[in-house]
């Protein structure tokens, strides 16, 4: 785990205590915070899925452990999709083939084009 601090325009990169052992991080933060939140990280609101991008800005589109339930996901607007955990329910070829065939889907519709044409 890492955090930035800001310095002069610049960012240095600091390396928490923890980062060798995950599990004593775990514990440590959690057992002194109501929840995990390593210092330094500042939880956000999620914006509803049709707010419009600022110009100029970057958009960061992120989801996890979707376990092959991709179905009816409202996929906003994104510049990058970070998608992280599992993506299937038990690693079958069949389920990776049907997350790539949803990026291809997300990425069609996020630039107006039709995947199936």
């Amino acid at each position: 785990m890492a955090h930035g601090i800001p310095s002069q325009g610049k960012v240095t990169i600091t390396v928490d205590e923890y980062s060798s052992n995950p599990t004593q991080a775990f514990t440590h933060y959690n057992i002194n915070q109501s929840r995990f939140q390593p210092p330094h990280v500042h939880m956000v609101d999620p914006i509803p899925y049709d707010t419009p991008k600022p110009a100029g800005h970057t958009r960061f589109v992120c989801i996890s452990d979707t376990h092959s339930r991709t179905d009816g996901i409202q996929m906003p607007y994104g510049d990058i999709l970070l998608h992280t955990g599992d993506f299937t329910e038990l690693g079958l070829p069949s389920e990776v083939k049907k997350f790539n065939d949803w990026l291809d889907l997300v990425f069609h519709c996020q630039h107006g084009r039709n995947p199936n044409a």
